[in-house]
């Protein structure tokens, strides 16, 4: 899309993008002509292509900047002919959604996007099946995609045109998502929307208008979810009378799975690893200092080469070097949980699946009986938690974690946490005996007991 702008300049008295006619004595400023051709930017004057009494007439210059889109590239008016009806050229084909979905999948590709990536644009751009999964009983759950292809199909939509900012919101309304999920998924969106109009396949600032149309969404933040230290011997108990195939051996005590899985768990716990990485995680990652006797654990490669590396106990050090091979006798002599085939992404869901039956063997409840909502991450929750209520400093933390910044692990660890409020709390009550005004006789009352305080949940405001 091209459009013709006068750049005013002195004796002119408007301003030098101003779209009005030029004012003052003997002005008469040049025109230029600024927009997209076939996906390319163009700021061309309009001295270069017409006659000098013609170059700064705004009608000849809208008239060469139709003649431009016609043709496709910058030409003279005397140097272009129309071709005859027997040669007429195919006007140009209007961009498609699926074409467009097609381009942007293959760019994120060519940018080196991850896979995890690839899959999450994938689910909400490409993907039109609709899986029906099942249960354990063999009837089919109901599931469905809601990608842009599919609601497209299912509406008639064709051409990237017909994107409008209603058309938009009745997609997204589609999705079915909580609000966090729904902030990710709309800031891939409006990446999309930017990614087109660079192509020139949208007119200019129809992004930036699409993203001011959809607005920010609110997402809640919620308390971290972590365990605590009775909790998480009850998880590890419940290792014991874990099996992968508990009609074959009777929850026997000595079962491969219990001390697999009882492995992954400690590394999780003590590491902060997440699950993916825990379940991929290489043999050669654990090394001994010869000096200390201390074991670590490498927990990743920063981008400038150098590895992080976080100690370990040394019990969980020999439930590593001693985790046998699984159930069906699979091994690898560079992983510990895993044989290296398949993908990454399927081998954990596995695991997470194993888990889900190791929190259901261990029972927990919330303080109102409810059972309490369980999932591998809390592992790495619990490894920040615990270090920062141990005195580790936030940063130290963070680095550990892996966060590109330690603003990250203030966010999700600080705020949230009432163990950390009692901590504080006990913290200002010691200062308060030093400060005389409290003796200590009155906080022995309830040694290492501190009134529980209320957390208010804020909501959190995501700008995508």
């Amino acid at each position: 899309m091209l459009k013709a702008q006068k750049r005013h300049q002195a004796p002119c008295t408007r301003p030098e993008w101003d779209q009005r006619s030029c004012a003052g004595k003997g002005a008469n400023c040049p025109v230029l002509i600024i927009g997209t051709l076939k996906g390319e930017r163009v700021r061309l004057s309009t001295a270069r292509f017409l006659p000098p009494d013609k170059a700064r007439d705004m009608e000849a210059a809208r008239d060469l900047a139709i003649l431009w889109e016609k043709v496709g590239t910058p030409v003279r008016p005397g140097d272009y002919r129309e071709p005859t009806s027997a040669a007429q050229e195919p006007e140009p084909t209007r961009p498609t959604v699926e074409g467009a979905v097609t381009a942007y999948m293959a760019d994120s590709r060519d940018r080196g996007n991850g896979d995890a990536s690839l899959y999450k644009k994938a689910t909400v751009f490409e993907r039109t099946e609709i899986v029906n999964p099942r249960d354990r009983s063999g009837a089919k759950i109901a599931a469905k995609t809601t990608s842009l292809l599919w609601f497209c199909r299912q509406k008639g939509i064709r051409f990237l045109s017909e994107l409008t900012l209603a058309t938009l919101c009745e997609w997204r309304a589609t999705w079915g998502v909580n609000s966090l999920v729904r902030a990710k998924r709309q800031g891939l969106v409006i990446g999309f929307l930017w990614f087109c109009e660079r192509r020139g396949w949208f007119p200019r600032n129809y992004a930036a208008e699409m993203t001011a149309g959809l607005g920010r969404i609110e997402v809640k933040a919620t308390q971290t979810g972590y365990f605590m230290p009775a909790e998480y011997k009850a998880i590890l108990d419940a290792t014991y009378i874990y099996s992968d195939r508990p009609s074959v051996d009777k929850h026997n005590a000595l079962t491969i799975g219990g001390h697999r899985i009882r492995a992954l768990t400690e590394v999780m716990r003590w590491t902060g690893l997440r699950i993916r990485d825990a379940v991929t995680l290489e043999k050669q990652r654990l090394v001994r200092d010869s000096e200390s006797g201390l074991w670590s654990l490498m927990v990743y490669q920063k981008k400038t080469g150098d590895p992080v590396y976080c100690p370990i106990p040394p019990h969980v050090a020999e439930v590593l070097q001693d985790v046998p091979q699984s159930q069906k006798g699979n091994t690898n002599e560079r992983y510990f949980f895993w044989t290296g085939e398949g993908l990454a992404k399927t081998i954990t869901s596995n695991w997470q699946r194993s888990y889900g039956k190791l929190f259901k063997l261990a029972g927990l409840k919330e303080s109102n009986g409810k059972p309490k909502r369980c999932h591998p991450h809390m592992f790495r929750d619990t490894f920040a938690v615990e270090a920062l209520l141990s005195g580790m400093r936030l940063e130290e933390v963070s680095i550990i974690l892996g966060h590109s910044s330690v603003k990250i692990t203030e966010k999700h660890y600080m705020p949230w946490v009432r163990a950390r409020q009692a901590s504080l709390n006990q913290s200002v009550v010691a200062s308060w005996i030093k400060q005389g005004i409290m003796k200590p006789s009155d906080n022995k009352r309830s040694p290492g007991r501190v009134k529980r305080i209320a957390v208010v949940e804020l909501p959190v405001v995501v700008n995508d």
